[in-house]
C-alpha cells in the first residue's frame, strides 16, 4: 500500500521482541510497516532474559548480530539441575545468555528506526474502521497528539490479554525477586534449577550484578498452603529447597513481582486482515526458557504469511498462508506441551499433584469459536505422545541388486511450505516413523522424484534420479537416510 504518506502494509502493535521481529522481517521483504508501542517509559523492565541457542539463528536472519552485540549479557556458565534425584547435575548449555532484556528490546527498536520502520511511542489505538485490507486506524501519540493512519493488516504483539484461550496445561504463576549476586558468592554464577514439592525454582546471573529468584507454581494451590503474598512464598520455597536454602533471607532489591505463567494458544490468532503474534498469540512453560525464541521464531513465520497475501491477494493464497500460520501455530505449543510433559514427569516428585496434573494434561479451555483449531492441538499431540523413534536399519543390509519402493506404510501429502520467502503447497512423505510430514532433506526438495518409487527402482537408477537435481553426495546421504528409517524398502 503506497498511496500517501499514512498508508501501510502492516501496524505492528506491540515492539518487544516479536513484534520488533516481525516488522523487521517485513521491511527486509520489501513492505511498509508502522510500529507501534503503548509504554511510555522505554526501555521497560521485563523478565526473559533467558536467550536460548536457536535466537543466534533468528539474530542473524534479521542481520541485527552488530546491533545486538553491545546488549549487556551473561554467557551462561551451565546450570546446577535439581530434577531427576535429590542429587544436583551439572549441565553446559553452548550458546545459550541472560542478557538485560531491557537493552535487547530496545536494541531492536532501534535498529528498527536505523532500518526506515516509522515508530509511534507511546501511543494507543484508540478506534479501528474499515474492513481487512483497508483498515483505518486512529491512534493517541503521546499526550494528546492523534494520528489517522491506513494499513492492509494488524498485527497484534502486544501480550498477554486478559480474553479467554485455549489452555495448554494447569494454570501456572510466576513470582520473582532479585538479590545481590556477591551475597551467593558460593553459587558462582551458575544457573540454579530446582524442583519442590509443589512448583519449581529457577535462579540466576543478571548483568548489573544481579540474582533473580524465580518460584513456578499453581496459583490456587499457593493461597491455600500460604503463607500469604508473593514475597513470604518465595522465601518460603527458597528456605525448602537445597539449592536456594542461603537466598531464603537475603534483602531483596525491589518489591516481588508475579504473573500468570499459564501456557495458552489464543484460538482467534488469524482474522481477516488481522493477526497475533507473540504472548498475543500463545505462552509457553516457562520451564524451557525457550519462550523469547519460540516468539521471535513464530513472528518470522508470520511475517513469510503475510508477504504471500500481500504479493498475491487471491482466497487460494489467503487460505494457503493461513493454513501454514496456524500449523506453525500449532506445532510449537504441541511440541512444547509433549516436551514439558516429558520434564515434568521426570521430577523426583512426580507423584505429588503439581507434577501429576502437569505430567497428564489435555488442551481446554474456550476453543468453541474455532473447534477445528482445537481438533488440531490435540491431533499434533497426540502424534507426539505415539511417536517412537524407529531403530536404524544397517546399511549393509541394503541389497544393491534390489530395486526399491516407498515403504507400504508411506503417504504422499501435501505440505504448506516456505519457499523463496513464499507459502507454497508442496508434496511431503508422511510415515509412522516421521514424527511430521518431510518435504524437504537437507535443503532438498524430495518431490517430484521420491513420486517414481511407487513402483520399484534399482538403486542406482534412484541415486542417479536424486543427483540430476542436487550434488551426488547429498543424493546418497539422503537415500542412505530413507533407507535407515524405514521410508524405502526392498523389493525381492
Amino acid at each position: 500500500m503506497r498511496d500517501g504518506d499514512g498508508a501501510f502494509d502492516a501496524l505492528v502493535l506491540g515492539a518487544g521482541p516479536a513484534g520488533a521481529s516481525a516488522a523487521l522481517r517485513l521491511q527486509q521483504l520489501g513492505h511498509r510497516v508502522l510500529l507501534v508501542e503503548r509504554s511510555a517509559a522505554w526501555p521497560r523492565a521485563q523478565v526473559g532474559e533467558a536467550l536460548t541457542p536457536g535466537v543466534l539463528n533468528i539474530v542473524a536472519l534479521l542481520d541485527a548480530n552488530d546491533a545486538l552485540a553491545a546488549v549487556p549479557h551473561v554467557a551462561h556458565a551451565g546450570s546446577r539441575v535439581l530434577w531427576r534425584s535429590r542429587v544436583p547435575e551439572q549441565l553446559s548449555h553452548a550458546g545459550s545468555a541472560i542478557v538485560d532484556r531491557a537493552s535487547f528490546d530496545a536494541a531492536l527498536l532501534t535498529l528498527a528506526g536505523r532500518r526506515g520502520i516509522e515508530l509511534e511511542r507511546p501511543a494507543r489505538l484508540l478506534n479501528v474502521a474499515g474492513t481487512a485490507g483497508d483498515w483505518r486506524v486512529s491512534l493517541l501519540c503521546g499526550a494528546a497528539r492523534s494520528r489517522a493512519v491506513r494499513a492492509r493488516f494488524i498485527l497484534d504483539a502486544s501480550g498477554r490479554c486478559a480474553a479467554p484461550g485455549i489452555a495448554c496445561a494447569p494454570r501456572l504463576a510466576a513470582m520473582w525477586g532479585e538479590v545481590d549476586q556477591s551475597a551467593l558468592a558460593a553459587l558462582a554464577g551458575t544457573t540454579q534449577v530446582e524442583a519442590l514439592q509443589h512448583g519449581w525454582l529457577w535462579a540466576g546471573c543478571l548483568p548489573g550484578r544481579r540474582y533473580r529468584l524465580m518460584l513456578v507454581c499453581d496459583p490456587q494451590a499457593a493461597r491455600q498452603a500460604g503463607p500469604a503474598g508473593p514475597e513470604a512464598r518465595l522465601r518460603a520455597a527458597c528456605a525448602a529447597s537445597r539449592l536456594l536454602r542461603a537466598a531464603a533471607g537475603l534483602p531483596l532489591l525491589g518489591a516481588v513481582q508475579m504473573c500468570s505463567a499459564t501456557p495458552y494458544l489464543a484460538p482467534d490468532s488469524w482474522q481477516d486482515g488481522r493477526l497475533k503474534l507473540g504472548d498475543a498469540a500463545f505462552a509457553l512453560d516457562p520451564v524451557s526458557s525457550s519462550g523469547v525464541e519460540k516468539a521471535m521464531r513464530f513472528s518470522l513465520q508470520a511475517a513469510v504469511a503475510l508477504h504471500t497475501v500481500l504479493g498475491n491477494h487471491s482466497q487460494a493464497s489467503q487460505a494457503l498462508a493461513r493454513h501454514f500460520f496456524e500449523g506453525r501455530l500449532v506445532e510449537a505449543c504441541a511440541r512444547h506441551a509433549h516436551w514439558t510433559e516429558a520434564y515434568y514427569g521426570q521430577a523426583w516428585c512426580a507423584d505429588q499433584p503439581f507434577w501429576q496434573a502437569r505430567a497428564h494434561c489435555q488442551a481446554g479451555g474456550d476453543g468453541a469459536g474455532r473447534p477445528a483449531l482445537l481438533a488440531a492441538l490435540s491431533t499434533q499431540r497426540a502424534r507426539l505422545a505415539g511417536y517412537q523413534p524407529p531403530p536404524l536399519k544397517p546399511l549393509a543390509a541394503l541389497d544393491p541388486a534390489l530395486p526399491l519402493r516407498l515403504d507400504r506404510g508411506a503417504a504422499l501429502v501435501d505440505l504448506p511450505c516456505v519457499v523463496d520467502d513464499r507459502v507454497c503447497l508442496h508434496t511431503a512423505l508422511d510415515h509412522p516413523h516421521l514424527e511430521r510430514p518431510l518435504a524437504f532433506l537437507e535443503n532438498e526438495a524430495l518431490f517430484p522424484h521420491l513420486a517414481r518409487l511407487a513402483q520399484p527402482l534399482p538403486l542406482a537408477q534412484l541415486l542417479a534420479m536424486l543427483a540430476a537435481g542436487m550434488p551426488g553426495h547429498k543424493a546418497q546421504r539422503i537415500a542412505a537416510w530413507l533407507w535407515q528409517r524405514g521410508l524405502l524398502e526392498s523389493v525381492a
